[in-house]
């Protein structure tokens, strides 16, 4: 029995990692979500994107299954870019009391240089968005979202779901981690978050 649960987790994974894009896949309507799935998000979200305009230039959402939600957004503010960085006190999944959720929340002032490159960056993933040909969605893992505003004022949301290493979306989610980071972690730059930044774009169009 053991060995049968070990090799359909196999089965499984394997299907997965030949399942994923290098593109984003975009996002299901969180209002088509029925029960506890969409009472979560229409909690959650708002929680989470406190201090963010509804209209995001660049709005990154992570969703772990086992850990913190956390998400940042660039903002503009008294002519200022910032980057905005939300991060939940403990898992609002797993919380007995949701009530007691706090949101840690941190802003750093971003070079126009690595803001305006950050918005390009979402920009190129909101026109490589397109629907899968298949379902990749795993059994547990974390879940990571995109947002930009289009010309026409519409959100644009992708998404992609544990990205396989190397992978250019996991280079993707490295790279809007360090951006989430930046606040709180000595050891990112934003000298060396744009190079990543640059590199990454080349390798998108390619």
């Amino acid at each position: 029995m053991k060995q049968t649960i070990l090799t359909l987790i196999f089965v499984l994974t394997t299907f997965l990692s030949f399942g994923q894009k290098e593109h984003l896949e975009p996002a299901r309507e969180f209002s088509k979500y029925e029960g506890i799935l969409k009472e979560y998000y229409d909690n959650v979200f708002p929680l989470l994107y406190k201090g963010f305009s509804k209209k995001p230039i660049a709005r990154y959402t992570s969703m772990p299954s086992f850990s913190n939600e956390y998400s940042f957004s660039i903002e503009t503010i008294e002519g200022k870019n910032y980057v905005v960085s939300n991060r939940l006190s403990k898992s609002y999944w797993y919380a007995e009391n949701k009530k007691k959720v706090k949101l840690i929340s941190s802003k750093v002032e971003l070079t126009n240089e690595l803001y305006l490159k950050i918005a390009d960056l979402f920009k190129i993933l909101a026109e490589q968005t397109k629907k899968p040909e298949d379902e990749s969605m795993g059994l547990d893992g974390t879940t990571y979202y995109f947002a930009t505003t289009e010309k026409n004022g519409q959100i644009k949301i992708g998404e992609t779901w544990s990205p396989n290493e190397n992978s250019l979306l996991d280079r993707l989610v490295k790279i809007c981690d360090d951006v989430y980071s930046l606040g709180t972690d000595e050891s990112i730059s934003q000298t060396e978050t744009l190079k990543n930044i640059d590199k990454l774009i080349i390798d998108l169009k390619k």
